[in-house]
């Protein structure tokens, strides 16, 4: 048996891809579901099928968590933050464009959907409650929470013994 090589078209000699293969043969059973089934995106019977999950960072330095909620369409009228025990829940509703009772949605592919949603976050340290801000603008949500003073990190300087 000669090594693993493969001949394409024009003689033209090509290492084997089994990578290649399995690509080619996903595109093959794709186009065979495709004519087979004649997929086209399915109309939903109600919008509240779009859920809208808005996409939560978290940062952290010495001195505090930063939180970024990233929610377009999202009117500041309908945010709500809240931090409570040690955990921010970030709560709203992104509504649909276009509303109304003989409005049927077909497809909705802009990021995700709309609808109301919750997202919450446990803070793995103590927070100074009395100095979070929160600031929301092009449709990202910003939240400072400052470390409680407990929970930052102490530098002792040890005296060694002569």
């Amino acid at each position: 048996m000669r090594g693993l090589v493969r001949r394409e078209p024009e003689n033209v000699v090509a290492r084997w891809n089994p990578f290649r293969e399995m690509e080619q043969f996903r595109r093959e059973m794709d186009d065979l579901f495709s004519r087979f089934f004649d997929w086209r995106p399915t109309p939903l019977a109600t919008p509240t099928e779009f859920e809208f999950t808005p996409a939560l960072d978290v940062y952290e330095t010495p001195d505090e968590f930063v939180v970024f909620v990233t929610a377009p369409g999202v009117s500041e009228k309908d945010l709500n933050v809240e931090l409570s025990n040690g955990t921010l829940t970030v709560t709203g509703e992104r509504k649909a464009l276009i509303e109304g009772e003989n409005v049927q949605a077909h497809y909705v592919s802009r990021m995700g959907g709309y609808g109301k949603f919750s997202v919450a976050y446990t803070l793995p340290a103590a927070i100074d409650e009395n100095r979070v801000k929160a600031v929301y603008r092009n449709g990202v949500l910003e939240v400072r929470l400052p470390k409680a003073e407990s929970a930052k990190p102490k530098t002792v300087k040890v005296e060694l013994e002569k």
